[in-house]
């Protein structure tokens, strides 16, 4: 992780999937991987998804679907190649991406939000190329 840049921590539950995920579903490059931490990258920003100490985690419940987490006070946005495959990938890996974009969004800007098999909330846009 380069120390000249903005980076963000995600505090997980079940490390592998919520990991997997992010990678597979929003197209994040994994830079580095051990039990404790995956560092994935978009664009330039390092997303490092933490795993949970497991006498913590085995107290935090999850619904199945998740229940989105909508009131956090960061959202952050990636982009993709494909919104019609990312939003794919993620129902098959226990996310989901909306189908519409939200109501207060500008139109053009082809921003959708989704959310991780934890219920995580954050944005796609479709990028050219």
């Amino acid at each position: 992780m380069a120390e000249n840049r903005v980076s963000a921590v995600l505090f997980v539950k079940d490390l592998r999937k919520v990991a997997a995920f992010y990678s597979t579903a929003l197209e994040m490059r994994v830079v580095s991987s051990d039990e404790h931490h995956w560092l994935l990258n978009c664009a330039g920003f390092d997303l490092v998804v933490h795993q949970i100490p497991k006498h913590i985690a085995d107290t935090i419940a999850l619904e199945r679907p998740p229940t989105p987490r909508v009131s956090g006070a960061v959202r952050l946005d990636y982009p993709v190649r494909s919104i019609a495959e990312s939003r794919r990938t993620a129902r098959a890996l226990g996310g989901k991406i909306d189908d519409k974009p939200p109501e207060w969004a500008d139109p053009n800007a082809k921003l959708f939000l989704g959310y991780d098999p934890e219920g995580n909330q954050f944005g796609v846009r479709e990028h050219a190329g």
